[in-house]
Formats: structure tokens, C-alpha cells, sequence
């Protein structure tokens, strides 16, 4: 089985229900469509039902979080790669079987993590066509640096990804104490340390960016995340510092990528915190009305004033502080975890054991 398209649905809707629907026509014997709805509406279990067909797992569960949806639906994946669409996104009918093709040929090359092509970008003012530049090099901090180049929604991992590339990231997604909004780009972030993806030359997927499109609206869903978390909305201050402080971490430190040379591990731990850091000067973030507004002002501009002089215990002690104001159980967890990792690389890397057997219904 070359590639498993994963769809981990909640939404509802016939715009939905046609999304899926053109999945599972892509169904073929080298390639299998696995849908999990956890919406626990009667209409699209209706629905679901009547797209049931070979090679395609059409499984019903009861409502549960998105990380829950997502690692079940991974865990009952069979191909070599696996490629996650989103439930409102629109993939392009052709690119894949193509994109099955390149795996025929490229997917026994161990240095190969995934598949690109070109995406189509959607707002209320119009359409974009974008691709990430060089991450198709041999070269890990090109990849990374091509990555972050682009200025823009981050829809990379909207790509068809080595199963035990995504199944080893994830699991290591789940043993984190919380999951925060900027994670698909630190998840972007582990998938080009493991390797250089083969290009499709066509379209590949449409995305509309929806709430994101307005920065009001995209602060009031990376709010949502922390708040769902138990965190208070003045962490939203911190956001940008927090994700260069977990995605250098990680690079630096973590055991979820093949072995790179520490020289190169740290030109792009360099590179990702500096990029980082400078959204963080740059972009003064709401708290709502959070009673810690105050406090969190003062730990930003602690940090921005200590550019350069804090180290990976150092930022952790100020994060946790922080957090500690409003909640001691999520502080000590939070720097229980990132303390594993910046000192033993954190939870060893976790493949298809960890994650959850699950069988269509």
C-alpha cells in the first residue's frame, strides 16, 4: 500500500460530506482512504455509510478532542505514506495518483520524507499559488530555510509524509503537557529534519485560510487553544517566544529525527529562534481582559530585553514562573516535559505501538 489518505473529521455539512465524498473515490488498491468522523451527528453517520467501499475505512467514533481523532485515524493507516486533509480543504483529483507514482519510485530512498507540490491559497480578496522553496535539497538547513522563507499561511503539512515519520512526531505531539495553535509549523519543522521531499510538478491542494485570514479572529482561535489547554488568555502575549522556544529545543535536543551533526542542529535551532524571536518583538498580541495582562507585559519585555543572554533553563524557569501565576499544575508539567527534553532529548521517539488500535464500525 503506497499512500493512505487520512481524513480525521468533526465538521458537518454538505460542503463536508462532498469532501469526503471525492476521497473516497480516490480509493484504488495501492492507495486507501481512512475517514473518522467524531462529530456524533446521525445525518452524516447517514451519510458516511453509503461511502463505505473497498479499500476505503469509513470509522465512527464518539465525540473526542482533534489530537485523539487524528493519532486514532493514523494508527489505522497502511500505507508508506500517509497525506492528512483537512475535512473543508479541496485536493486536486490527479495529483493523487501522481503523487502515489512518485512514491512507487522514490519511497524505498530513506532520505525521503515526503511529497510537495504546489498550493492554492484562498481568502475573501482572492487567490494565491504558492510552493515551499528548496525543501526538495539533500540539505537539512536549506529545507528549513525555504520553509521559513515563505510569508503566509503554513500549509506544508498538508503533504503526503513517511507514516513513521508522522506517526514518531505525533507521538512525541502526545506527550506533550499541551498543545498549542503554532504546532503545525514546529510539526512542519521535525518533518523537513527528516528528510528532503520529492516535488509534484501540478497542483496538489487548495486552502482556504478561513479565520486566520484576520488577526483579530486568528488570535481569538489561538486563544481558544490555550484556554482549552487550562492556560490563561495573557499567555497569548508570550506566543511567538514560546514557539522558538519549544521548536529550537527540539531541534537542539530532541530524539524524533535521524542524527544530524550538532553543527547543523544548531545553525538551524539558530535560524528558527531568531525568525521566531523577531515575530515576537514585532507583533504586541492581545490577553483579552486576562487579570495577568500586567504580569505578562512585564515578562515580554524582561524577555525582549534579554535577547541573546538567556539559555534553553533559562527561558524555561521564565515561562514557567509565568505560568505558575495561574496555574501551578500546568507550570510543573509544562516544565517537567521541557526540562526531559533540554536535558535527555525527552520522551524516546514512538512508533506505531504507541499509537491506538482502532477497527471501522
Amino acid at each position: 500500500m503506497q499512500l493512505s489518505i487520512l481524513i480525521a473529521t468533526n465538521r458537518t455539512g454538505l460542503l463536508v460530506c462532498s469532501r469526503i465524498a471525492q476521497a473516497c473515490s480516490w480509493a484504488t488498491p495501492d492507495i486507501e482512504v481512512v475517514v473518522r468522523d467524531n462529530s456524533g451527528d446521525p445525518q452524516k453517520r447517514e451519510f458516511l455509510a453509503l461511502c463505505r467501499r473497498e479499500n476505503c475505512n469509513i470509522m465512527v467514533a464518539e465525540p473526542c478532542d482533534v489530537l485523539t481523532n487524528f493519532t486514532a485515524v493514523l494508527g489505522a493507516a497502511r500505507g508508506d505514506f500517509v497525506f492528512l486533509l483537512a475535512d473543508d480543504d479541496f485536493c486536486f483529483d490527479h495529483a493523487i495518483p501522481a503523487a502515489a507514482n512518485l512514491i512507487r519510485q522514490f519511497g524505498e530512498d530513506p532520505t525521503v520524507a515526503g511529497v510537495t507540490g504546489a498550493y492554492v491559497v484562498e481568502m475573501s480578496q482572492g487567490s494565491s499559488i504558492l510552493s515551499y522553496q528548496n525543501i526538495e535539497s539533500s540539505d537539512a538547513l536549506a529545507r528549513v530555510t525555504g520553509f521559513l522563507r515563505y510569508v503566509g499561511p503554513n500549509i506544508m503539512h498538508y503533504a503526503p509524509i513517511r507514516r513513521d515519520v508522522v506517526q514518531r512526531v505525533y507521538g512525541l505531539l502526545s506527550a506533550m503537557p499541551a498543545i498549542f495553535s503554532f504546532h503545525d509549523q514546529v510539526i512542519c519543522l521535525l518533518y523537513l529534519l527528516n528528510g528532503k521531499f520529492v516535488r509534484l510538478a501540478r497542483l496538489l491542494y487548495l486552502y482556504d485560510v478561513g479565520v486566520w485570514e484576520k488577526r483579530e479572529s486568528g488570535q481569538e482561535r489561538d486563544i481558544d487553544f490555550y484556554v482549552k489547554g487550562g492556560f490563561d488568555p495573557a499567555i497569548n502575549a508570550l506566543h511567538w517566544f514560546i514557539c522558538g522556544f519549544e521548536g529550537a529545543v527540539l531541534v537542539r535536543n530532541a530524539r524524533v529525527f535521524p542524527e544530524l551533526p550538532l553543527s547543523q542542529r544548531q545553525a538551524i535551532t539558530d535560524l528558527w529562534f531568531s525568525l521566531m524571536f523577531n515575530r515576537f518583538k514585532n507583533d504586541v498580541r492581545t490577553t483579552l481582559d486576562s487579570r495577568f495582562a500586567g504580569q505578562a507585559g512585564k515578562v515580554r519585555e524582561k524577555l525582549l530585553q534579554s535577547t541573546g543572554r538567556l539559555l534553553f533553563p533559562d527561558m524555561l524557569k521564565e515561562l514557567r514562573d509565568f505560568i505558575a501565576l495561574f496555574s501551578e499544575d500546568r507550570a510543573q508539567s509544562y516544565y517537567g516535559f521541557w526540562d526531559s527534553v533540554i536535558n535527555n532529548g525527552g520522551p524516546a521517539a514512538r512508533g506505531a505501538e504507541a499509537l491506538p488500535a482502532v477497527q471501522a464500525s
